[in-house]
């Protein structure tokens, strides 16, 4: 079970890579590594995403409008503008980025003493580590668009513990 759930994960970060190639991203982000587990509906992480509305094209959709409302703030206004399709891919090597670090590290501690799976690390924790950021794109994205990362990850939490069990 431990070994499903590592090749899971390194299939989620091969995901996050290439959504970051795709988004001409020098570095895979957090956002990358969210879009990845949603992108995996089989992994409980994905399933807990898509049941809340957090689909691939529904994270894209809060990412543009983060991004968006970025750019508000500081006077730029995409009115009249539209965000390109695709952006240049990225060739090359692809590291982990500053967010998406922190997040695995906050997935690490997240799953200390949870039990007899306490050394068990897999989407769900992962998901627990990107949304405890409490600033940050994913931060932002996800509370401009009227989704409740608190709660998100209360339940991510609860599958844990009932799988625990």
């Amino acid at each position: 079970m431990a070994e499903a759930a590592t090749l899971d994960l390194r299939k989620t970060v091969g995901l996050a890579r290439d959504e970051a190639r795709a988004q001409g991203s020098a570095r895979i982000e957090a956002e990358h590594l969210l879009l990845a587990l949603a992108a995996q509906s089989q992994l409980p992480a994905g399933r807990l995403l898509c049941g809340e509305g957090l689909r691939p094209d529904a994270i894209r959709q809060a990412l543009d409008l983060e991004f968006a409302h970025s750019l508000g703030a500081i006077g730029i206004s995409l009115h009249g503008f539209a965000l390109p399709d695709t952006r240049l891919p990225v060739l090359g090597s692809v590291p982990m980025g500053r967010s998406a670090k922190l997040a695995w590290q906050r997935a690490i501690r997240a799953r200390s003493g949870r039990g007899r799976d306490r050394r068990r690390l897999d989407s769900l924790h992962l998901l627990i580590g990107i949304l405890a950021a409490q600033s940050g794109t994913v931060a932002r994205a996800l509370t401009i668009s009227g989704f409740d990362r608190d709660a998100l990850a209360e339940r991510a939490r609860h599958e844990l513990e009932e799988r625990a069990a």
